[in-house]
């Protein structure tokens, strides 16, 4: 199940952003993890309890649930020309990884030369499903309070595919403070400037 929904959460954050690309220089070791909360329920049982007259019995009922799944974006690699970006689900903030992407990308262009994904036999080719580095410079939009888990930003608003992100230069990694899209949310956590993990080589 989490597996299906980290998959559904990365096609939907699949293309780079509408706005013009602006030339990044992310530092190695930056790192960003996001609550991603998607807006379709899904039905699941509930073992409910009930007392009577002593005695103990056990039911089954459903419940519908708002699937949420954690994602963190990091900085592990960089040279003059390109950096990598690594893209990890978790089905808690802190849990073991769902799912390790790296894309290498081209500081230029911020296309996408190389795109893997770890599997049981080791990394293997994958279509590019990452969000790049936004920066506030390549924003045209007002500027608004954001409050998510990490706190309050003063953020860019502005368009993102079918939806809406919020910028600011204060988050490391990918710059980005919200984004909302029809199929769900996505909300900063918490990030950090260092010790960010290579985990495909580690």
């Amino acid at each position: 199940m989490m597996k299906r929904l980290a998959i559904s959460m990365l096609a939907v954050l699949a293309a780079g952003p509408v706005v013009a690309a602006v030339p990044t220089q992310p530092a190695v070791g930056a790192w960003a993890t996001y609550r991603w909360t998607s807006t379709h329920q899904t039905d699941v049982p509930v073992v409910v309890k009930q007392e009577r007259g002593g005695q103990v019995s056990w039911s089954f009922a459903r419940d519908t649930t708002t699937p949420a799944l954690f994602v963190s974006y990091a900085i592990v690699q960089a040279d003059a020309r390109t950096y990598t970006l690594q893209v990890t689900t978790h089905a808690a903030a802190d849990g073991p990884p769902l799912s390790v992407t790296q894309v290498r990308v081209d500081r230029a262009s911020g296309k996408a030369l190389r795109s893997v994904t770890r599997s049981p036999k080791g990394p293997v080719p994958t279509p590019d499903r990452a969000l790049r580095p936004f920066r506030q410079t390549g924003m045209t939009g007002p500027e608004e309070s954001v409050t998510v888990p990490a706190g309050q930003f003063a953020a860019i608003r502005g368009p993102h595919r079918d939806g809406t992100v919020w910028v600011s230069d204060r988050v490391p990694a990918l710059g980005l403070v919200k984004a909302t899209f029809p199929s769900g949310t996505l909300e900063l956590v918490r990030s950090g400037t260092a010790d960010a993990k290579d985990l495909l080589r580690s």
